[in-house]
């Protein structure tokens, strides 16, 4: 039993500094900062650092794998209206990350800036959105007819969502929200033309 906890706890410990870490990297850049000067700047030794961490591109693969979850435990937590249909439903399971960057624009697009830059992070982004997927698919089967339509809203949802993002690193002129909102709406208006024209 002490095992067990003892390697959740090292295991949240390891997700927090990887967290903080990839906010260093991203403000000054992976290839401009060694690991102990980043080490340094979230208060923890080199050998701390490599203790969790076997290189910098690990602290921010870990980092980007601990945000795969929150799409689908926000999906689980929240409950449905029976008038909101399942696009709305889904643009609501983004809002921490619309929150998110609303606190905090810079870190955010510097955040994914670091992944945009790096060759090695992009394909781990493309790898952790392919998990990511499955698991909101997977949360998405009580909302639909059958496992299919799950996995092809899973993936119309974060592919808007992916599209927003990179729309919203590229651009000042509006916020992660309304871009967001814009295609959702832009997806339901579709729906809704295909529907009425059946």
């Amino acid at each position: 039993m002490g095992s067990v906890v003892r390697e959740r706890v090292r295991e949240k410990m390891k997700t927090e500094l990887a967290q903080q870490l990839y906010a260093v990297f991203a403000e000054r850049g992976l290839e401009n900062v060694t690991a102990q000067q980043a080490a340094q700047a979230v208060g923890i030794s080199r050998a701390t650092f490599f203790r969790y961490f076997s290189s910098k591109e690990d602290a921010v693969v870990t980092a980007l794998r601990s945000m795969n979850m929150h799409f689908s435990q926000m999906l689980e937590s929240m409950v449905s209206n029976p008038s909101e249909s399942l696009l709305e439903l889904l643009r609501r399971s983004f809002e921490p990350t619309v929150l998110a960057a609303e606190g905090d624009p810079g870190t955010m697009r510097s955040q994914i800036n670091l992944v945009k830059s790096t060759p090695a992070l992009r394909a781990t982004w493309q790898e952790s959105r392919r998990e990511q997927s499955s698991a909101l698919a997977q949360a998405l089967h009580p909302y639909c007819a059958n496992p299919r339509l799950a996995d092809t809203s899973a993936l119309l949802a974060l592919t808007l969502y992916d599209h927003a993002l990179l729309r919203w690193v590229e651009s000042d002129e509006h916020s992660l929200r309304e871009i967001l909102d814009e295609a959702f709406d832009f997806a339901a208006m579709i729906d809704d033309k295909w529907s009425t024209s059946r």
